[in-house]
């Protein structure tokens, strides 16, 4: 049986996609990079504190709040409004997911929704079982590895996008 930890980056790429495509009026690209942008801060996988940070800075309703008009500065003009949109509705996707999806207790279960405002850990529910030895990111090529089998469990989500675009090319093609 696989035990599964997280989600994988390429998994929330996954979903946010399949999102972007379900919502004609977001960006995909936008909904895809708002969807993996929270995982930005393992640019720090290898700092000793990582472990701390990881679900906190980058994984709350004031980062996305922060990131939404970035975008909004940085876009052409006529779609800057959905490009915004576009990436905080990806980046909620996101924290909704490792909300729920949560075995490791060694940095809090579920992540800092409201954070600097607040410590708790927010989880609604937790699909995942905690485990009491899990090694967490204080050593983070372990804790890659273990996540490998987690893709097994995310390639539904693989099949469902490449059926989109696969669906998207030929309709242009023989549109």
């Amino acid at each position: 049986m696989v035990k599964l930890k997280t989600m994988t980056p390429l998994g929330h790429a996954s979903v946010s996609f399949i999102s972007g495509k379900l919502v004609r009026s977001l960006s995909v690209p936008a909904v895809i990079l708002g969807g993996v942008l929270p995982d930005i801060d393992f640019i720090f996988i290898f700092f000793n504190w990582f472990n701390q940070v990881h679900r906190v800075i980058t994984h709350n309703v004031l980062f996305l709040l922060f990131a939404s008009p970035v975008s909004y500065i940085i876009v052409s003009k006529g779609r800057k409004g959905p490009v915004s949109l576009s990436i905080f509705t990806g980046g909620m996707l996101h924290l909704l997911i490792d909300a729920c999806m949560d075995n490791n207790p060694t940095n809090g279960i579920g992540l800092t929704l409201m954070w600097p405002f607040s410590d708790t850990y927010f989880s609604p529910f937790n699909l995942l079982t905690p485990s009491a030895n899990s090694q967490g990111w204080q050593r983070p090529l372990l804790m890659l590895k273990s996540i490998l089998p987690n893709m097994l469990f995310e390639v539904p989500f693989y099949f469902i996008s490449l059926f989109l675009i696969m669906r998207e090319r030929r309709s242009r093609t023989f549109a």
